[in-house]
């Protein structure tokens, strides 16, 4: 579209500087002088005029190409925006598996309770499983198994509110595997150390019952009396009388 602007305004011109110069003959040379003059003026008119409009087309083109860049900047944002939201759904479901996982996981160690020589104690899932796992070594007869089992217990849990139960059972496993001398001593601290469980009464008559596989008969009459002055409504004391009064 520029060429052809420019091609008719300098045709323009030809035509005019012919004419102008076959016209010397009719006009003078100041008339052939203005014409030329004017001549030049319109081609620079036309020239201008050529200028605008291609200015104008470049301008417009700069605009195509603006937006187009725009519009390249808008999809990538989009799909940015698309990636952004994805990684947020990923990370929601991931945070919603994770707490879901870690209420589970609190529940296990959430205390629960139980009923012990009728008492109700708050207890550790975990810590009652294993106390649960020594017990039943214990009734079918694997002495060994539970008393292993309850000394691990001891050590992993220093301060369960299991703890004289567990004692009670260790002590009974050792009597059971002939350790009369162990089991003396574990039963005597149990006693000392929780003088108000339900188990203290029992601790006291097992501790007899060493001494007498111990034939120490003096030191378990004084154990034995010492559970009927202590404990006297107790279901040992009511043993631990019947023996005595074997003993005597």
């Amino acid at each position: 579209m520029t060429l052809n602007f420019k091609q008719t305004a300098w045709t323009a011109a030809l035509l005019c500087v012919f004419v102008s110069n076959s016209a010397f003959a009719l006009f003078d040379d100041t008339e052939a002088r203005k014409a030329i003059v004017d001549l030049r003026q319109q081609v620079k008119t036309l020239e201008d005029r050529v200028a605008r409009m291609e200015s104008a087309a470049q301008g417009q083109l700069s605009l195509v190409q603006s937006l187009s860049e725009k519009d390249q900047e808008i999809a990538r944002l989009r799909g940015d925006l698309e990636v952004a939201n994805n990684n947020i759904r990923k990370l929601q479901e991931d945070n919603k598996l994770l707490y879901t996982n870690l209420d589970e996981r609190i529940k296990k160690f959430e205390p629960k309770a139980v009923q012990l020589d009728g008492e109700e104690l708050s207890v550790p899932p975990e810590q009652f499983t294993q106390y649960q796992a020594g017990l039943d070594h214990f009734k079918a007869g694997n002495y060994k198994d539970a008393a292993a089992q309850f000394q691990q217990f001891l050590g992993k849990y220093p301060q369960s509110k299991l703890e004289p139960q567990v004692r009670y059972f260790l002590g009974s496993t050792q009597f059971a595997q002939g350790e009369y001398k162990t089991a003396l001593v574990t039963q005597r601290d149990l006693a000392k150390d929780f003088p108000e469980s339900p188990r203290a009464p029992d601790a006291l008559l097992s501790m007899a019952s060493s001494q007498l596989e111990l034939k120490s008969i003096p030191g378990a009459k004084k154990t034995l009396g010492e559970l009927i002055a202590r404990y006297p409504d107790s279901p040992a004391a009511a043993s631990a009388k019947t023996r005595l009064a074997a003993l005597k």
